[in-house]
Protein backbone atom coordinates (compact mmCIF):
# COMPACT_ATOMS: atom_id res chain seq x y z
CA UNK A 1 0.00 0.00 0.00
CA UNK A 2 1.37 3.63 -1.05
CA UNK A 3 1.09 6.70 1.44
CA UNK A 4 2.21 9.89 0.75
CA UNK A 5 5.70 9.28 1.80
CA UNK A 6 6.20 5.81 0.97
CA UNK A 7 5.36 2.15 0.87
CA UNK A 8 3.62 0.11 3.55
CA UNK A 9 3.46 -3.76 4.40
CA UNK A 10 1.55 -4.94 7.44
CA UNK A 11 2.22 -7.95 9.78
CA UNK A 12 0.63 -9.47 12.05
CA UNK A 13 2.38 -9.11 15.38
CA UNK A 14 0.47 -8.97 18.37
CA UNK A 15 3.87 -8.63 20.86
CA UNK A 16 5.35 -5.85 18.35
CA UNK A 17 1.91 -4.28 17.92
CA UNK A 18 2.01 -4.12 22.04
CA UNK A 19 5.10 -2.49 22.13
CA UNK A 20 4.46 -0.01 19.78
CA UNK A 21 1.30 1.04 21.19
CA UNK A 22 3.67 1.06 24.70
CA UNK A 23 5.79 3.62 23.44
CA UNK A 24 3.33 5.95 21.74
CA UNK A 25 0.11 5.60 22.90
CA UNK A 26 -0.60 8.57 25.58
CA UNK A 27 -2.38 6.13 28.51
CA UNK A 28 -2.68 3.33 30.12
CA UNK A 29 -1.86 -0.10 28.15
CA UNK A 30 -2.98 -2.91 30.45
CA UNK A 31 -6.16 -2.89 28.65
CA UNK A 32 -4.59 -3.70 25.12
CA UNK A 33 -2.50 -6.21 27.19
CA UNK A 34 -5.50 -7.67 28.21
CA UNK A 35 -7.20 -7.91 24.71
CA UNK A 36 -4.59 -9.71 23.23
CA UNK A 37 -3.80 -12.32 26.00
CA UNK A 38 -7.63 -12.86 27.00
CA UNK A 39 -9.45 -12.77 24.10
CA UNK A 40 -8.83 -15.22 21.45
CA UNK A 41 -10.23 -13.23 18.58
CA UNK A 42 -7.82 -10.44 18.92
CA UNK A 43 -5.30 -9.51 16.83
CA UNK A 44 -2.09 -6.37 16.51
CA UNK A 45 -1.13 -5.54 13.20
CA UNK A 46 2.31 -3.30 12.59
CA UNK A 47 2.60 -1.17 9.68
CA UNK A 48 6.29 -0.33 8.10
CA UNK A 49 7.41 1.98 6.09
CA UNK A 50 10.67 1.55 3.91
CA UNK A 51 11.50 -1.28 6.44
CA UNK A 52 11.10 0.96 9.40
CA UNK A 53 8.60 0.41 12.23
CA UNK A 54 5.63 3.14 11.50
CA UNK A 55 2.71 2.42 13.66
CA UNK A 56 0.58 -0.40 15.07
CA UNK A 57 -3.19 -1.54 15.54
CA UNK A 58 -4.69 -3.49 18.09
CA UNK A 59 -8.22 -5.04 17.14
CA UNK A 60 -10.46 -7.87 18.07
CA UNK A 61 -13.54 -9.00 16.89
CA UNK A 62 -17.27 -9.69 19.29
CA UNK A 63 -20.64 -11.25 17.89
CA UNK A 64 -23.59 -8.87 18.49
CA UNK A 65 -26.55 -9.16 16.30
CA UNK A 66 -23.47 -8.81 13.94
CA UNK A 67 -19.72 -10.13 14.37
CA UNK A 68 -18.22 -6.03 15.25
CA UNK A 69 -14.55 -5.62 14.29
CA UNK A 70 -13.18 -3.11 17.04
CA UNK A 71 -10.19 -0.79 16.66
CA UNK A 72 -9.34 -1.06 20.02
CA UNK A 73 -5.75 1.31 20.18
CA UNK A 74 -4.19 2.67 17.32
CA UNK A 75 -0.34 4.52 17.37
CA UNK A 76 1.57 5.98 14.83
CA UNK A 77 5.20 6.48 15.50
CA UNK A 78 5.91 10.33 15.64
CA UNK A 79 8.32 10.68 12.33
CA UNK A 80 5.60 8.71 10.69
CA UNK A 81 2.58 10.86 11.22
CA UNK A 82 0.36 13.05 8.88
CA UNK A 83 1.52 10.58 6.29
CA UNK A 84 -1.62 8.41 6.05
CA UNK A 85 -0.30 5.59 8.19
CA UNK A 86 -2.92 5.36 10.67
CA UNK A 87 -5.41 5.65 7.65
CA UNK A 88 -3.99 2.88 5.83
CA UNK A 89 -3.81 0.80 9.06
CA UNK A 90 -7.30 1.20 9.59
CA UNK A 91 -8.12 -0.12 5.87
CA UNK A 92 -6.37 -3.05 6.49
CA UNK A 93 -7.52 -4.06 9.60
CA UNK A 94 -11.18 -3.47 7.97
CA UNK A 95 -9.53 -6.05 5.08
CA UNK A 96 -8.49 -8.40 7.31
CA UNK A 97 -11.46 -8.63 9.79
CA UNK A 98 -14.58 -8.68 6.96
CA UNK A 99 -17.01 -7.79 9.64
CA UNK A 100 -20.40 -6.48 8.83
CA UNK A 101 -19.73 -3.45 11.71
CA UNK A 102 -16.60 -1.64 12.47
CA UNK A 103 -16.58 0.61 15.67
CA UNK A 104 -14.32 2.54 17.36
CA UNK A 105 -14.18 5.02 20.80
CA UNK A 106 -12.47 7.69 21.77
CA UNK A 107 -12.61 11.72 23.50
CA UNK A 108 -14.22 14.91 22.69
CA UNK A 109 -10.77 16.31 22.51
CA UNK A 110 -9.28 13.94 19.72
CA UNK A 111 -10.40 15.91 17.19
CA UNK A 112 -7.52 13.99 14.79
CA UNK A 113 -8.88 10.69 15.30
CA UNK A 114 -12.73 11.98 15.10
CA UNK A 115 -11.66 13.44 11.39
CA UNK A 116 -9.94 10.43 10.59
CA UNK A 117 -12.57 7.70 11.15
CA UNK A 118 -15.67 10.07 9.63
CA UNK A 119 -13.54 10.49 6.80
CA UNK A 120 -13.23 6.56 6.41
CA UNK A 121 -16.96 6.58 6.62
CA UNK A 122 -17.49 6.41 10.45
CA UNK A 123 -20.89 8.02 12.20
CA UNK A 124 -19.80 9.74 15.72
CA UNK A 125 -22.49 9.17 18.38
CA UNK A 126 -22.31 10.55 22.16
CA UNK A 127 -22.64 8.27 24.54
CA UNK A 128 -25.77 9.60 25.95
CA UNK A 129 -27.52 10.05 22.33
CA UNK A 130 -27.55 6.20 22.50
CA UNK A 131 -30.30 4.32 24.51
CA UNK A 132 -28.98 2.94 27.79
CA UNK A 133 -29.88 -0.96 26.88
CA UNK A 134 -27.74 -0.33 23.76
CA UNK A 135 -25.29 1.83 25.56
CA UNK A 136 -24.67 -0.74 28.13
CA UNK A 137 -23.99 -3.22 25.67
CA UNK A 138 -21.83 -1.27 23.38
CA UNK A 139 -19.72 0.12 26.40
CA UNK A 140 -19.02 -3.49 27.17
CA UNK A 141 -18.22 -4.56 23.65
CA UNK A 142 -16.02 -1.89 22.95
CA UNK A 143 -14.24 -1.48 27.10
CA UNK A 144 -15.02 2.03 25.98
CA UNK A 145 -15.78 3.70 29.61
CA UNK A 146 -13.56 6.50 29.80
CA UNK A 147 -14.39 7.63 25.94
CA UNK A 148 -17.12 10.02 24.76
CA UNK A 149 -18.03 9.00 21.40
CA UNK A 150 -18.61 5.97 19.60
CA UNK A 151 -17.67 5.70 16.10
CA UNK A 152 -19.09 3.35 14.30
CA UNK A 153 -19.25 1.71 10.44
CA UNK A 154 -21.62 -0.48 8.98
CA UNK A 155 -24.48 -0.18 11.22
CA UNK A 156 -26.77 1.94 13.44
CA UNK A 157 -25.76 1.46 17.41
CA UNK A 158 -29.42 0.54 18.22
CA UNK A 159 -29.27 -2.18 15.55
CA UNK A 160 -26.25 -3.91 16.36
CA UNK A 161 -26.48 -4.46 19.76
CA UNK A 162 -27.67 -7.78 21.29
CA UNK A 163 -26.83 -9.25 24.91
CA UNK A 164 -24.49 -12.42 24.27
CA UNK A 165 -22.17 -14.56 26.34
CA UNK A 166 -19.68 -13.28 24.10
CA UNK A 167 -20.11 -9.85 25.38
CA UNK A 168 -20.20 -10.22 28.89
CA UNK A 169 -17.29 -12.79 29.05
CA UNK A 170 -14.95 -10.03 26.76
CA UNK A 171 -16.05 -7.48 29.17
CA UNK A 172 -15.32 -9.74 32.20
CA UNK A 173 -12.03 -10.41 30.78
CA UNK A 174 -10.72 -7.83 28.88
CA UNK A 175 -12.29 -4.35 31.00
CA UNK A 176 -13.51 -5.72 34.42
CA UNK A 177 -10.22 -7.58 35.70
CA UNK A 178 -7.59 -5.01 34.64
CA UNK A 179 -9.41 -2.26 36.26
CA UNK A 180 -10.25 -4.15 39.24
CA UNK A 181 -6.37 -5.28 39.29
CA UNK A 182 -6.70 -8.88 38.72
Amino acid sequence: MRTSSGSLEFREDKQKALEIIGLYYKGPVKYAKAILERWPRSGGIVAYMNGETAGAEIVYSVDLALTVCVHYYIAVVPEHRRKGVATQLIKKVEEICKAGVYMATTTDDNHATIMLFMKLGYKLYRWTSISKRARNILLKATCGYDDDVLLIKGGDPEEVVKESGDVEKLWRETCLKPYIGL
